[in-house]
């Protein structure tokens, strides 16, 4: 299910787990795959590095029913800002949660149409928002 990262021994999800969360809209897998990212990250990445990009891809999933297309380019836009937002950001905790967003996010523009793309993207949302969730119960301030 997840492949191991560098030398630190954590699992990240592999990219067959990130197309069963976003593409096939597995939630098991994605509770399960958010425990592990958000107990990995607990100690690595601060509560508001994290959520300076959630708030942002919060914000882009509010604006996708009025406006599809802006939202969705937007959506595409947001993997550049979290790769420089990881190297930005000292330690390994930014950067391993860029090795499992940006995956996520090449899933949505997988989609076909913009409805498939919306119910991709909200499905990234959940995803990043039960991160949220398990970093802050493993102890992440």
């Amino acid at each position: 299910m997840a492949k191991p990262t560098r030398d630190e021994g954590r699992s990240l999800p592999a990219p067959d787990t990130i197309r069963k969360i976003i593409s096939q809209d597995d939630p098991e897998t994605l509770v399960k795959s958010a425990e592990d990212i958000g107990k990995a990250l607990a100690f690595q990445a601060t509560s508001s590095q994290i959520r300076n990009i959630f708030g942002t891809a919060r914000q882009i999933e509010l604006r996708w029913e009025n406006d599809a297309l802006g939202a969705y380019r937007d959506a595409v836009l947001l993997r550049p800002k979290i790769s420089y937002m990881a190297k930005r950001e000292r330690g390994r905790g930014m950067a391993d949660l860029e090795a499992v967003l940006i995956p996520a996010l090449e899933e949505v523009s997988k989609g076909t149409g913009d409805e498939d793309r919306r119910k991709r993207y909200k499905r990234f949302v959940e995803l990043f928002e039960a991160i949220v969730a398990y970093h802050k119960k493993h102890g992440g301030n």
